[in-house]
């Protein structure tokens, strides 16, 4: 780190996050639920989603728009689908919560579809979907939040960045697909603008909707593919929202502008011994895998990469020597701890 960031060990950074939830009013297992989320998300390089969100989280709490006596109810039970209702309380204590169930559902029934309606942010997405593979299901989550991309050809923001993630079992553990439907993700804007660092070209617009790369400037993320992304992102709203009868674009930009924070997810595990024995599946991903990566590489390309293999490399590294926190962040968290009362992290 340089002399202006701080590097701080996952231990000592959740149990900040966890000691300032609880004085915002969070119970002590939600608390460890939300810090845990975003512990995994900076330890995997994730930055946008970890620590970052805390101060976010922190104004979300104190204007009422997560509730943090909130508890995740079961509105919908069948064998092999269920709703369960966030009430507007910490997205990973919902999503978390679904997961158990659906992975448990799924080993009964051999598939389960859940939705998970009303939550706030519940961080990356690909937390969830790893947690259920190394359960011995493969799974498939889709989110819908609050507007912040743009429909391809608007100027406005008109659709979530709608991530989407999946992952299976493998012998090396599991392999896992965690992307947003957009250009960047949110939580990369949040990230440069902590770091002073650029955008990259045509990924961002201003609030006028002008392309941008200033990061203090980003209002509108742009959809990835054009209308690939803006269309998944569309259908994913059609299936995390409207489908949970829980809709957020049409009532954020129909004539209600509604500006609630709220998110929405649907999940999908699939339990492998259903269709087939689970070493026998793990054979062939890892074949599959090695195969991917011996492929004859294009110039620029040192090495073939598979889906949440950076991350995993990241993590190891991250869990020695610490998680990197920008100063400017640091500055933020500073501000929060001191409201609080709740002493920073240690940090080297």
């Amino acid at each position: 780190m340089s002399a202006a960031g701080k590097a701080v060990g996952h231990d000592e950074l959740g149990r900040f996050i966890r000691e300032i939830l609880i004085k915002h009013g969070a119970s002590e297992p939600d608390a460890e639920i939300v810090a845990q989320g975003l512990v995994w998300a900076n330890l995997r390089g994730s930055d946008g989603h970890g620590v970052s969100r805390l101060p976010r989280y922190v104004k979300l709490l104190e204007r009422g728009e997560i509730d943090a006596k909130a508890q995740p109810r079961l509105v919908h039970d069948r064998a092999a689908t269920f709703i369960i209702e966030g009430g507007h309380g910490f997205g990973p204590v919902a999503v978390m919560q679904a997961a158990a169930r659906a992975v448990e559902r799924a080993k009964q029934t051999g598939v389960c579809f859940a939705l998970i309606r009303h939550t706030t942010h519940t961080g990356a997405i690909g937390r969830y979907a790893q947690w259920i593979a190394e359960r011995g299901c493969a799974a498939v989550l889709m989110g819908a939040g609050p507007t912040l991309m743009a429909y391809h050809g608007a100027r406005v923001a008109s659709m979530a960045t709608s991530p989407i993630a999946i992952a299976v079992p493998s012998g090396n553990g599991p392999i896992a697909l965690d992307m947003a439907t957009s250009t960047i993700s949110n939580g990369k804007i949040l990230q440069a603008r902590a770091t002073g660092g650029a955008l990259p070209p045509g990924t961002v617009l201003t609030a006028a909707g002008e392309p941008t790369t200033d990061a203090r400037q980003a209002e509108i993320l742009l959809p990835l593919g054009g209308p690939k992304g803006s269309g998944l992102a569309f259908m994913f709203e059609m299936l995390a929202s409207v489908l949970a009868a829980a809709p957020i674009q049409a009532p954020a930009l129909g004539p209600q502008k509604r500006t609630r924070h709220t998110g929405n997810t649907a999940m999908l595990a699939i339990d492998i011994e259903t269709f087939r024995p689970l070493i026998d599946f793990k054979t062939d991903a890892d074949a599959l895998a090695a195969v991917v990566k011996a492929l004859p590489r294009q110039t620029g390309f040192d090495e073939i990469l598979l889906p949440g293999e950076r991350g995993n490399r990241t993590e190891t590294v991250r869990r020695k020597s610490g998680i990197p926190i920008p100063a400017k962040l640091w500055n933020e968290l500073e501000s929060v701890a001191k409201e609080t009362g709740v002493k920073m992290p240690a940090h080297t």
